[in-house]
């Protein structure tokens, strides 16, 4: 464990009180630090792999030290140096934990950047026959109830490959994203799941298993209401169990989570952005199997008033629209452009795909 001070661009090479040995931990100490770590990855944590474009010597460290290369010690020098220049002088002091980890039985490299505390600590005494108490003040608590915990970095054995390394980082600063010199400058990393890349291949996952795997016409509605919600939901991330919980059928949570998977949906919570998707977020599609299909805003289909699907019990469902009738008009499917014809020759693509050139005369 290592002292990292703010740095001030006066005194850019301060001197950086080190660790020279390894810190023992009690297994009170120990359960307690890994319950704090634990619920701080799980509620901000995102999966970080090595940016390759990114000029930290970070990943470098973790690789040395996972294929024992060097020493937890040693390592945890490099690291606090490279933190204390990665950070700008607005970056709060605090101490940097560099401890040798255990993740689902496999060796891991674990970082902690955290705030030191002060406080009063009160014994009770007795002085001349009289009870009273001693008060001391202690200057260097750590891992209190409200202590701060700023950075954390998570890197298993196994995500240590001769390309790059993965592993977890959470950022509890920012609620779930992570600060550029911790992320980037720091850790040398990027966010594995590009949040809008990850959003989208949530929405579109989630509709095809719908439409693939739900027959009953009202789950189908309400499955993709549900959907819609979160994707328009205030909430900053997305979490696919939670959402599967508490939207599915029991029947039907498995295979909603084997499906997104194999769509390379991150199973953990990820950050959302429907920066792309805006357009699709505001109208439901539904069809039929007699060709016709309906077209509306996705508050009128939740309100059951402007739009009502009712089973009929026989594998059909009769829809019910209630409005006033404004326009009507022909209709031409998205994306196809009607043919013209040029002064001399132009190319159309026959059923069979096969292009041929034509003149206006041509039958």
């Amino acid at each position: 464990m290592h002292v990292v001070p703010r740095r001030k661009r006066t005194d850019p090479t301060e001197k950086i009180p080190l660790s020279q040995a390894v810190c023992s931990l009690n297994d009170a100490v120990r359960t307690a630090l890994q319950a704090k770590l634990r619920a701080v990855l799980a509620s901000t944590g995102r999966e970080v792999v090595e940016n390759p474009d990114a000029k930290s010597t970070l990943p470098d460290f973790v690789y040395s030290f996972l294929t024992n290369e060097v020493n937890l010690v040693d390592v945890s020098i490099d690291m606090v140096h490279l933190l204390r220049s990665s950070q700008s002088g607005v970056n709060s002091a605090g101490l940097l934990l560099v401890a040798e980890a255990q993740l689902a039985g496999e060796r891991a490299l674990l970082l902690v950047k955290l705030e030191q505390e002060t406080g009063m600590q009160a014994t009770e005494t007795v002085v001349n026959g009289l009870r009273t108490f001693d008060v001391k003040y202690l200057a260097d608590l750590l891992m209190t109830e409200k202590s701060k915990i700023h950075k954390v970095a998570l890197f298993p054995e196994s995500g240590a490959t001769g390309d790059r390394i993965e592993g977890w980082a959470a950022d509890r600063q920012l609620s779930g994203k992570m600060a550029t010199f911790f992320l980037e400058r720091f850790l040398g990393c990027q966010q594995k799941n590009e949040p809008r890349e990850a959003t989208r291949r949530f929405h579109d996952a989630a509709t095809d298993w719908i439409n693939e795997y739900v027959t009953d016409p009202d789950v189908k509605i309400n499955y993709l209401m549900a959907t819609l919600t979160e994707l328009q939901s205030p909430s900053p991330v997305i979490d696919p169990a939670a959402f599967a919980q508490k939207n599915l059928g029991l029947i039907h949570r498995d295979s909603f989570t084997e499906f997104l998977a194999a769509a390379e949906v991150p199973s953990r919570v990820f950050d959302k952005d429907t920066e792309h998707l805006d357009n699709k977020l505001k109208n439901m599609k539904v069809g039929f199997a007699n060709g016709v299909f309906i077209v509306a805003p996705v508050d009128a289909v939740g309100d059951h008033e402007t739009v009502l699907l009712e089973d009929q019990g026989d594998g059909r469902t009769s829809v019910i629209i209630t409005g006033e009738v404004t326009t009507t008009t022909t209709y031409s499917p998205p994306g196809r452009r009607p043919l013209k014809a040029a002064d001399s020759k132009e190319t159309r693509r026959d059923a069979d795909g096969s292009d041929e050139p034509f003149t206006p005369e041509s039958k």
